[in-house]
């Protein structure tokens, strides 16, 4: 099922106006689909935990703006407190981290490599590894189609 929120969900939390609510809820779902797409399909396995994290970051960025800044002055000495909410993004890495963890299946991902080369076929220079003092082959025959990189013509 896909995440569905309405300004009835955000009612309990915080009083927005209803088209101000619709309209943030549209936006952050459009945002929140750029970085978990899977949050609109209808196979969707957890479509509460999305609405939680969405529900959050939308409730965050009614509040931001909110606060004071204040200056207080003694003399010559003067300060300045800022307790405004910036927003810089609706969502927070951790938010974008959580939703595309909902997306991932259970399949285990990660790097990979594949040997297209094989070492049984390598051909070495006689001083291989002798010439540069390794254990293992210095010559770049792994990188250059089966020959040596280094060849010795003294």
């Amino acid at each position: 099922m896909p995440v569905m929120l309405t300004p009835a969900d955000l009612a309990p939390f915080a009083e927005i106006a209803p088209a101000k609510a619709q309209a943030m809820i549209d936006d952050a779902l459009a945002l929140a689909s750029t970085v978990a797409p899977c949050i609109r399909d209808a196979d969707f396995q957890y479509p509460d935990a999305a609405k939680a994290i969405l529900r959050g970051a939308i409730l965050r960025w009614n509040e931001a703006g909110s606060g004071a800044l204040q200056t207080q002055a003694v003399d010559d000495y003067s300060y300045t407190v800022d307790t405004r909410q910036q927003r810089r993004g609706l969502f927070w890495p951790s938010e974008i981290e959580q939703l595309q963890t909902l997306c991932k299946s259970g399949v285990p991902s990660g790097a990979f490599s594949v040997d297209t080369v094989g070492y049984e076929l390598v051909q070495h220079a006689d001083i291989c590894a002798l010439r540069f003092g390794a254990l293992y082959c210095s010559c770049g025959a792994v990188l250059t189609q089966h020959l040596p990189l280094y060849e010795n013509y003294g």
